[in-house]
């Protein structure tokens, strides 16, 4: 591609960086579309706004970021000062101060045409025809085989980024449709960077211990995703290997092949494994299982038993003997965990 048009593309980009950096303040509105993991698709809203601050030293903005998933019935605000990055839950109207890292402001609109232009500067994209989107007549980018950018002909800002591929685990789509873009308001200023005085610190929450080797597993029924009662009691007399998990989180995500190669290994043997979870409904689940071809049954509506077993992290591995009691809990996944429940798995099954 002639070095003209590579650097008309990122001078595009650089247009629109340059133009949301020249105010001291700045907001805008996002539609989300997201699919990941099932067919599921997520739709969000959000409103996004940055207050330069050139004396910060992580972003260089305060900002407030609300979000709200109708769906999933979330509403919750982001709101970052002073080197404090405050998550308010609008549903209990409490607040709590999350770790802040230099990847944070990834999904903002400014950080995310920062990356493009450094895709572009490596490797050259393609420029598509002019498109319209939301009625705008849109210049199209084509960043690379997964990103897609439609800016303004106009205003010379992005009306929509197109994100789609595949992580490792699973294909996912992310449409983000941007508008209603203001610019130094007279009433963005530090007093709205600032915890409202209607949220509180949430209570203190005992912490949760997880279940100790040598215990007796507490026993449960749910139902699988077509309907049938499973019980730990039905399960006496064999090895039992529960995956407490939810659909979207990584790890657990990342644990999906070595748990049905485990299947696979074991099945015929005297050894029962199923996935609980509590977040997502049989429909979602069913629909889930289907795509990535799980072997092992799911169980769903669990919210009881994920409290009955204390987990607090997902996801979490409970081995359980011929005996019914407790003899390994595995939190989170690692790179060695198929090794790991393979020999827990063969001890087991040997006793």
């Amino acid at each position: 591609m002639p070095a003209v048009k590579v650097n008309a593309q990122v001078s595009l980009i650089q247009n629109a960086i340059d133009k949301l950096e020249s105010y001291k303040n700045f907001s805008y509105q996002t539609i989300r579309k997201q699919v990941v993991f099932t067919s599921d698709t997520t739709i969000m809203q959000q409103k996004s706004i940055f207050l330069k601050t050139p004396e910060d030293k992580n972003f260089g903005y305060w900002f407030s970021i609300k979000t709200q998933v109708k769906a999933d019935k979330l509403d919750f605000t982001e709101i970052y000062n002073r080197q404090q990055l405050n998550f308010i839950n609008s549903r209990d109207s409490t607040y709590q101060i999350k770790q802040i890292h230099a990847d944070y402001l990834f999904p903002s609109l400014l950080e995310r045409l920062k990356r493009m232009k450094d895709q572009l500067e490596r490797k050259p994209g393609i420029v598509g025809a002019d498109t319209l989107i939301n009625g705008i007549s849109s210049s199209y980018l084509i960043v690379d085989a997964s990103d897609y950018l439609f800016i303004d002909k106009l205003s010379g800002l992005p009306t929509a980024i197109i994100e789609k591929g595949n992580d490792g685990h699973s294909s996912f789509y992310m449409e983000n449709r941007y508008f209603d873009y203001k610019f130094n308001q007279d009433n963005i200023d530090v007093a709205i960077m600032t915890i409202p005085e209607w949220v509180h610190p949430p209570k203190d929450q005992p912490a949760l211990v997880r279940l100790t080797p040598g215990t007796v597993a507490p026993d449960w029924t749910l139902h699988t995703t077509d309907g049938k009662k499973v019980s730990l009691s039905q399960m006496n007399g064999k090895v039992v290997l529960l995956d407490f998990y939810f659909i979207g989180c990584i790890p657990c995500m990342q644990a999906l092949k070595p748990l049905n190669k485990l299947y696979e290994k074991y099945k015929n043997q005297n050894f029962i494994m199923a996935s609980i979870t509590e977040r997502n409904n049989e429909k979602t689940v069913l629909t889930f299982d289907k795509q990535y071809d799980i072997k092992y049954p799911s169980l769903v509506k669990a919210a009881d038993v994920v409290k009955l077993y204390h987990v607090s992290e997902f996801p979490t591995f409970y081995f359980i003997d011929k005996e019914g009691k407790i003899a390994k809990v595995i939190l989170g996944y690692t790179d060695d965990f198929e090794t790991t429940a393979t020999s827990m798995i063969d001890s087991l099954l040997s006793k």
